[in-house]
């Protein structure tokens, strides 16, 4: 699927030649947009949201990262995967959640445990589940969460990646590039 991508307190020359990174967008581009996604995983279905973290999970575990690092026990900060220093956190929940994840990014620098942090969100959730309007109404997504990270004053490199409708190759709707501000 297609991707948009902005990085805070990092940039993209840096971050060329980081492997992980480039698995990340790898591993983006194999999982196919559908309007209505799903995906049976050992005889079970599952769809949306839920298949997307199915497939994304199994991209992930494809290319050896390790599922639900631990960054800290007490209070119990849990990811969805991280290889090396780069840590990965796959967000189709509730606006609040980007906060979270941008607190266990920062934990999770301040203590040594990662060096890179990489939120992947949809571009713009009700595009993105068309046929979810309601479900996804308050979900968090790649706008919202540029505009948290260029107001939070703490600097943690972070690679924020919007999920886009479509397939590689085909070009975004302008629209997304219109709403980065």
């Amino acid at each position: 699927m297609d991707h948009i991508t902005e990085y805070f307190f990092c940039s993209p020359e840096l971050l060329q030649n980081v492997e992980e990174l480039q698995e990340i967008y790898s591993l983006i581009e194999a999982v196919a947009w559908q309007e209505e996604f799903s995906i049976v995983v050992d005889g079970q279905k599952y769809k949306h949201q839920s298949g997307y973290n199915k497939a994304f999970s199994q991209q992930f575990a494809q290319r050896g990262w390790i599922s639900q690092p631990k960054l800290c026990e007490n209070p119990r900060l849990i990811g969805d995967f991280q290889k090396n220093n780069v840590f990965v956190e796959i967000q189709f929940g509730n606006s609040a959640t980007i906060y979270r994840d941008y607190y266990k990014f920062h934990y999770g620098l301040t203590h040594g445990l990662l060096a890179l942090a990489v939120l992947v969100v949809p571009a713009d959730s009700k595009v993105f589940f068309p046929t979810r309007y309601a479900s996804v109404s308050n979900m968090a997504d790649f706008y919202l969460a540029a505009r948290c990270f260029r107001l939070l004053p703490i600097p943690v490199p972070i690679v924020l990646i919007g999920l886009l409708p479509g397939s590689e190759g085909s070009a975004p709707d302008r629209k997304y590039n219109a709403k980065t501000e």
